[in-house]
Formats: C-alpha cells, sequence, structure tokens
C-alpha cells in the first residue's frame, strides 16, 4: 500500500522542476524545517507530509530541506503546537479538534454536523469564510496553509444497529476527550467514555465500552471489528486536519519561498483527500467482509435536533462570525451530498 502512495505522490510532483521561477527559488538561502505529526508512516498524515517534502525540496533545488517526524516523535499535539507558537518546531498535521485548545474558533470542527459527507466537507474547505479562521490562527501565531482530510467519525457498536438516536440510549461509546465531542453523544443517550485510542480494543474485549466512534480506516486498522458488531454512516463528527505552519518561521522566509510551502501544502492535501476517500471505500468494504453490518441513516434530522443545542451552547461562547460560518457551511451540504 505505502508504495502504491508514494508512486501516486511521485506522479503528482513530477516535473516540478520545469515549473517557472524554479530558478530564482534554487538561488534562494538553506533552511531546514522540522514537520511534526502523531500517525504511524503508513498514515495519510505521513504520505501527505512526504508530497509536501518531496514538492518543497524540489522547487528549491534542495535549498529547503523538510526532515519529518512522524508518531509524535517530537511530542504530541498540544506540545508541537505550543513549540511552534515559539517557533521551534516549524510545521505539523494536526487534528483540528486538538487545535481548537489553541485557536478557539475552530471548535467549529468539532460541532456535530457541522459537515455532513465528503463532498459538502471539501466544498467548505473552499468556502471563503475559511479564511476568517485562518486569520484567528495566525492571531495565535499560526499559518493554517490548508485543510484537509473528508473523512468521520462513524459509530460502531457491539450491541445494535444505530437507525434513529434512542438506539443510542444507553450504549457506552468511547470518544476523544474532546468537551463539545462527550457533549454531543451524551445529547444522543450514549455514556460516554474517554480513554487512550490505544486501550479501546482491550475496554471493547472486557465489556468496559460497547462501542467506539472513528473514520473507517482508523477502525479497521486498529481490528475494533473483531469486537464489534454494528457500524453506522452517520456523519456525527468529523476527522479534519490541516497542514499548519509557525507564524514566526513562516514570516523569516523569503516570499518565493512562502508560495512555494502554501502551493504544496495546497497539492499534499489534495492528494491526502483523493487517498482517503479511495482507503475509507476500501475499508468499509473490509469491515463488511469481517462481519460487520453496515446501516445508512437517511434522514438525519433527529440526530442533528437532538445535537444542535451542544452547537448552540459552543457558539455562544464565541464571536458571532463563527456562527455565520457554521450557517454558510451547513447551507450548501443539499447542493454537494
Amino acid at each position: 500500500m505505502l508504495n502504491r502512495r508514494n508512486l501516486i505522490a511521485t506522479i503528482v510532483m513530477g516535473g516540478l522542476a520545469t515549473l517557472p521561477g524554479l530558478a530564482s527559488a534554487a538561488d534562494g538561502p538553506e533552511v531546514t524545517w522540522k514537520l511534526s505529526h502523531t500517525l504511524d508512516p503508513q498514515s495519510i498524515y505521513h504520505i501527505s507530509a512526504e508530497a509536501f517534502k518531496k514538492e518543497v525540496e524540489q522547487k528549491t533545488g534542495g535549498k529547503f530541506t523538510v526532515n519529518i517526524f512522524p508518531s509524535g516523535q517530537l511530542g504530541w499535539e498540544r506540545e508541537v503546537l505550543e513549540a511552534m507558537q515559539i517557533g521551534t518546531v516549524e510545521a505539523t498535521i494536526p487534528s483540528l479538534g486538538p487545535f481548537a485548545n489553541f485557536v478557539p474558533s475552530y471548535n467549529v470542527f468539532n460541532l456535530p454536523f457541522t459537515f455532513q459527507g465528503p463532498q459538502h466537507m471539501m466544498a467548505a474547505y473552499e468556502l471563503a469564510g475559511m479564511q476568517k479562521l485562518k486569520d484567528a490562527a495566525a492571531d495565535k501565531g499560526f499559518v493554517v496553509a490548508k485543510h484537509f482530510l473528508p473523512t468521520f467519525r462513524y459509530p460502531l457498536n457491539s450491541k445494535r444497529p444505530i437507525t434513529q438516536p434512542s438506539d443510542l440510549d444507553g450504549l457506552k461509546m468511547r470518544t476523544m476527550g474532546v468537551p463539545a465531542h462527550i457533549d454531543t453523544y451524551t445529547a444522543l443517550g450514549a455514556n460516554v467514555q474517554s480513554m487512550p485510542f490505544s486501550e479501546v480494543y482491550g475496554a471493547l474485549q472486557l465489556g468496559a465500552v460497547d462501542g467506539v466512534e472513528n473514520y473507517y480506516n482508523n477502525l479497521y486498522t486498529m481490528k475494533f471489528q473483531e469486537q464489534t458488531k454494528y457500524i453506522s454512516d452517520i456523519p456525527i463528527l468529523n476527522n479534519a486536519a490541516a497542514f499548519v505552519f509557525s507564524k514566526s518561521a513562516f514570516d523569516k522566509l523569503t516570499p518565493e519561498y512562502q508560495q512555494i510551502v502554501l502551493d504544496a501544502a495546497d497539492n499534499a492535501g489534495n492528494l491526502g483527500n483523493g487517498i482517503a476517500q479511495d482507503e475509507e471505500a476500501k475499508a468499509l468494504e473490509a469491515l463488511q467482509g469481517a462481519g460487520i453490518e453496515v446501516t445508512h441513516v437517511e434522514d438525519l434530522s433527529p440526530f442533528i435536533q437532538l445535537t444542535e443545542p451542544v452547537s448552540q451552547k459552543y457558539l455562544a461562547d464565541m464571536e458571532p462570525w463563527v456562527a455565520e460560518l457554521r450557517e454558510e457551511i451547513m447551507a450548501i451540504a443539499q447542493k454537494t451530498n
């Protein structure tokens, strides 16, 4: 799988040496950046990071080096983001859930049903209003170069199919320790458990939890299908990520280098989007092949009605433009799914 992905990245990035402006960039200064992420070298994060590295280094004739540190080698997301604010780490790919701890307006990504499908999510990334989020990040010391990954955290459990909110009543569901995520599943009637992701398999095995939510590929690679029976394609919460740079490091770059890293992040994010959609389809098929019963839920309105008070609770603590952005995002849902 990794060889195939690298081949895709090579094809996408091939021929960069002939692009206009390369000569002036290749005459630029020597720069070295550290790019950190918390996932393994087989992950979409890493493949996207490698594509970013390849483009930056090719476009600068090797003058701009990107060293990638996967699997939390430089620390987990909070530690790395703190290091970026003081400029000791230059780039990262964080999940946007934890990123909201640093830029509160990014809590819009933590609110239920803000995005209602992969196509909706990718279209929303391109809305003009997203620039306000990037501006808010800049005020906190970050340059958000690219929002990407159209993936969702679907509920998987061992007890019953979920077709309506009442099916979640009393289910012991593991979520990330993000307050909005916890409140969302609580509003749907679940008994929320938070624990390290690495402990979930054992908790399912022992019955300490009945279910877990994540994107299909992660659920499958963690082998949760061995301890569960049912999954529903309800896009309750998303699993978005971003290419994020330290603003202090970015501001030190020449204008040519700045444009190169922005373009490279855009291309690498688009590559990641394509791989994610391909892998999600294959992982869902693999889950079914392993005996998981897949439930398609057409009418999301009962779930949205119960969880909208959660969204309004968090929006009340944010600037008014965040609520306006969420309305703009949700308004295009029917046009894209």
